[in-house]
């Protein structure tokens, strides 16, 4: 049955590509003969061809996405079509989670300070039972569970699994996008907080803005799938006295300073996301809010981690925030950006794939 779709999913993508051939005979950019060899499949080829030489490219994205969907066809490379949402799964590389897993233990045994783990389920996680029965999908549950398991006693870990599958009928993840929405964040941070020591602030507290509803994130992009409407970016204001004092985003020489977590310029790009702390564009942020004898906080993050920061300023003095990916770019290791013997906590805060796909946990020294 499978084979048959994809039979007719073939023919119809050579309909389409049939209904361009005047304007990619006439007009086409002939790829080098290294192009042309490196690839073997030959759908793939020609996908990539004509969306290289047609002009409007998220226009031929659409249509051809459209065209197989029409098919039956609902995954297109692990990127999922569900009813109301893209979902992308993935795979995991078990000795690199391990040798992840082993180098945190390493960094705990030598610090004084508290080390926290705290890991996000993706949406393919959390709405799994909407994937297709034959969908080799990982049990984001149970990998959660094992990782937690492997790390030292030392460590302290904390489950986001729970909150955001109770509150998975919520706005929790984008649509079009693989990271969490303001929603999830606060639902885990709600939960986690407790771990760390401190009451979660209630939703109540806060007045709720919408700063964009035409976001379309990366997984649309792949896509171009325009039955799955845009996503909203909302962001959560203290109905009291803001807690920031002052942030400022280190990336090699430059420091780019602000009074607020919130970037709204990141509104005008494509990653409208990135209003939380311009995204995954610093090596190193430091937050400094106006509760001067609370703790400070060190977080080795993930892209999940910017958007959980506005829900923990009111706990800390300082937050402080390093990309392991950006220290690799700077050749750096944390010693030379932060000191951990000068924060009461450390919290390792990622979501589960990209902890799994870290390769730079060797530079926490």
């Amino acid at each position: 049955m499978k084979k048959a779709a994809d039979y007719i999913a073939v023919s119809a993508f050579f309909v389409i590509v049939i209904m361009f051939a005047a304007y990619t005979l006439v007009m086409g950019r002939h790829g080098s003969e290294s192009e042309k060899a490196d690839s073997s499949d030959i759908r793939h080829n020609v996908q990539t061809y004509v969306s290289s030489n047609f002009p409007l490219s998220s226009n031929w994205k659409s249509l051809r996405t459209t065209m197989f969907v029409m098919t039956g066809k609902k995954n297109f490379d692990n990127i999922y079509i569900l009813k109301n949402r893209l979902v992308e799964i993935t795979d995991f590389d078990k000795d690199r989670l391990d040798k992840n897993i082993s180098q945190i233990n390493d960094f705990s045994e030598n610090t004084d300070t508290p080390v926290y783990v705290m890991l996000a389920p993706t949406a393919a996680g959390i709405y799994s039972a909407k994937l297709p029965a034959y969908t080799s999908n990982t049990d984001q549950r149970e990998m959660i569970d094992n990782i937690y398991y492997d790390l030292d006693s030392r460590i302290d870990t904390i489950d986001t699994f729970f909150p955001m599958y109770s509150a998975r009928n919520n706005y929790v993840y984008y649509r079009t996008d693989r990271k969490w929405t303001s929603f999830g964040a606060y639902f885990a941070y709600a939960d986690g907080i407790k771990e760390l020591g401190f009451e979660p602030v209630v939703l109540s507290n806060y007045d709720q803005e919408y700063t964009s509803n035409s976001y379309y994130g990366g997984l649309y992009s792949e896509l171009c799938y325009n039955s799955i409407g845009a996503d909203r970016v909302n962001i959560f204001r203290s109905k009291y006295k803001t807690t920031v004092d002052s942030v400022e985003l280190y990336r090699e020489d430059q420091v780019l300073t602000s009074k607020s977590v919130y970037f709204r310029s990141a509104l005008k790009t494509a990653d409208k996301t990135a209003i939380f702390l311009q995204g995954d564009n610093f090596t190193k942020a430091t937050v400094k809010t106006t509760a001067e004898d609370a703790p400070k906080l060190l977080i080795i993050k993930g892209s999940y981690a910017n958007t959980l920061v506005p829900f923990l300023t009111p706990h800390y003095s300082e937050i402080t925030l390093v990309d392991p990916d950006k220290l690799k770019e700077e050749g750096k290791t944390l010693s030379d950006v932060a000191d951990t013997s000068a924060y009461d906590q450390i919290l390792f805060m990622y979501d589960c794939d990209q902890f799994a796909d870290e390769t730079n946990f060797d530079l926490l020294k």
